[in-house]
């Protein structure tokens, strides 16, 4: 579980950094051109290569390759400032932006569907982490929940949770959860400090518990 916890937060940390360069290479290109001498009409400005061109407009930049958008920085349709990255086939895959205010970088697959996202929440302003299966129901979820601890849950294919950890200072919890949502299994902290675990039915009665 660590190692994969560690896997999937470097690549995380890879993507960000990657994110960091594309904004600086926009930004180094939007002086370049801002510096260039005004266009004689009211038009956008263009650039344009063998295979390639690159247009600023009053919505932002975008890139082409032939008739492909490989990429937008700019305003979207809805007003919010957006940056949009393609492949080369012009499908989208990646896209970061505001939406209600708070940042979020959401990529997807060669079928469009959304596979993972990670954002600040609007009601608290913590970090979450999720990934999606092909249906784009929510499987993984690894957040800073509303009390303050680290929190990573497991989803079935109908979205429910079945496996909850979190910890605090003291000792960490795990519940297992059946398709009822009714909690069968708990370990870990128990109200009062003490350790320990617990196999209960779907009433919630508990079957086995360890130490009585």
């Amino acid at each position: 579980m660590d190692g994969l916890l560690s896997d999937r937060i470097a690549r995380l940390e890879n993507v960000a950094r990657r994110e960091r360069a594309i904004a600086i290479g926009l930004l180094a290109l939007l002086m370049a051109t801002g510096q260039a001498p005004a266009p004689t009409s009211s038009g956008p400005v263009i650039i344009t290569s063998s295979t390639s061109s690159a247009t600023l407009d009053s919505r932002g930049l975008t890139v082409r390759d032939h008739s492909r958008e490989l990429l937008f920085a700019g305003m979207d349709s809805s007003g919010k400032p957006s940056l949009d990255l393609s492949d080369s086939a012009g499908r989208l895959r990646e896209s970061m932006y505001l939406l209600a205010g708070n940042p979020i970088l959401r990529d997807f697959d060669a079928a469009g569907k959304r596979r993972a996202e990670v954002f600040l929440a609007g009601d608290s302003g913590n970090g979450e982490f999720l990934i999606f299966d092909a249906a784009e129901v929510r499987r993984l979820a690894l957040f800073h929940g509303s009390s303050g601890l680290p929190e990573f849950a497991l989803y079935g294919s109908d979205a429910k949770v079945r496996a909850y950890l979190s910890t605090d200072d003291g000792m960490p919890y795990l519940g297992m959860n059946d398709n009822g949502g009714a909690t069968r299994l708990v370990m870990g902290a128990y109200t009062g400090g003490r350790a320990g675990m617990d196999v209960r039915d779907s009433a919630g009665k508990a079957l086995w518990s360890q130490p009585k």
